[in-house]
């Protein structure tokens, strides 16, 4: 059983995965929330949605496939604004797809499309490219955390006092090898 994420961390840790692993990239930043200029070449991620999985675990977290943003915007001050858009949103493509990002509790994400972005007002005065992907996680803290109910299971063999609390021995003593 795995811990499952938090959004929050999931963010954070996929911005700090790129900002480590993708050298060109001179920001990594939350959706477009600027406003005025800003320094080029910069990504915005985001987690657009979700929808949950088929198979559930049972155990009080919810598997789900979250639905991802990236934003590539490029200064049009270059003539070869466009290409170099492209090149960056092909090249993003390729660091993303099967990547996990080294997050415990994701599996590797997939790529599902790529393409111009004209939807984020904001950013008309940019080249901006969206890569989209798709990454299945777990969510949510599961209700059968092995570590803790072990920790938390005591056991008496043949207690001479069954309210003597010093009689019963955390489990994992007990299923101790002898030697």
């Amino acid at each position: 059983m795995s811990k499952g994420i938090h959004l929050d961390d999931y963010h954070k840790e996929v911005r700090r995965w790129l900002l480590s692993n993708i050298q060109w990239l001179k920001s990594v930043e939350y959706y477009p929330e600027s406003s005025g200029a800003i320094e080029t070449p910069r990504a915005f991620f985001a987690v657009s949605g979700w929808q949950p999985d088929d198979h559930q675990p049972g155990n009080g977290q919810l598997s789900l496939t979250l639905h991802c943003e990236i934003l590539i915007a490029f200064s049009v001050k270059y003539s070869t604004h466009q290409l170099d858009v492209r090149n960056a949103a092909m090249a993003l493509s390729i660091e993303v797809d099967n990547n996990n990002f080294d997050i415990s509790g994701v599996k590797p994400a997939r790529v599902i499309s790529a393409s111009p972005d004209a939807l984020h007002p904001e950013l008309d005065d940019y080249a901006v490219w969206s890569v989209q992907f798709v990454q299945p996680a777990t969510v949510g803290v599961s209700e059968f955390e092995p570590e803790e109910y072990r920790a938390a299971i005591r056991l008496a063999v043949d207690p001479v006092n069954i309210e003597d609390a010093t009689e019963y021995k955390p489990l994992e003593t007990l299923n101790a090898p002898a030697g």
